[in-house]
């Protein structure tokens, strides 16, 4: 009994220091070149991917099944949220047209090089992806989970 509950409370600290860090930042910035070079190699590879995705299950006649529709579709919100980050991390890490600055207490300041007000709100929208990746990765899910539905109940075809 004593054993087991060593184990237990062993478990509750851990959970705790792992759980609730002290700082949180959701934006990644690259400092050098060869970092922002590779990580948009990777965005383009995954595009391109993408691309390829849906010509195939356009072109094999796929989209009959419902899975395969929400897959495809799922292609194309990815195409969306790689196409976005690869222009904004253009515009903040390679040609330095976009900064943000004073990061702190939730609030960002974008600065452009040209003081640009339309740059800066394209900017902005470039950098709300999540809206974009976040649907992707459902729909990726819901229509493997189809896929596997149909496969258990014996009425899907592999490709």
């Amino acid at each position: 009994m004593m054993k087991h509950l060593n184990g237990k409370m062993l478990v509750i600290p851990v959970f705790f220091i792992l759980a609730l860090p002290q700082n949180l930042y959701a934006l990644q910035f690259h400092s050098s070149s060869e970092g922002i070079i590779t990580h948009q190699i990777g965005h383009m590879f995954f595009l391109f991917s993408m691309v390829v995705l849906m010509f195939i299950i356009s072109g094999k006649g796929l989209t009959a099944h419902r899975g395969w529709r929400l897959i495809q579709l799922s292609a194309f919100f990815f195409i969306l949220w790689n196409g976005c980050a690869i222009t904004a991390h253009f515009l903040d890490n390679q040609i330095y047209a976009v900064s943000i600055e004073g990061l702190a207490k939730g609030y960002a300041k974008i600065r452009t090089q040209n003081h640009s007000g339309l740059l800066g709100w394209i900017y902005y929208a470039l950098k709300l992806d999540h809206l974009s990746c976040v649907p992707a990765m459902f729909l990726m899910y819901k229509g493997l989970s189809c896929l596997v539905d149909e496969q258990k109940a014996g009425q899907g075809q592999t490709p």
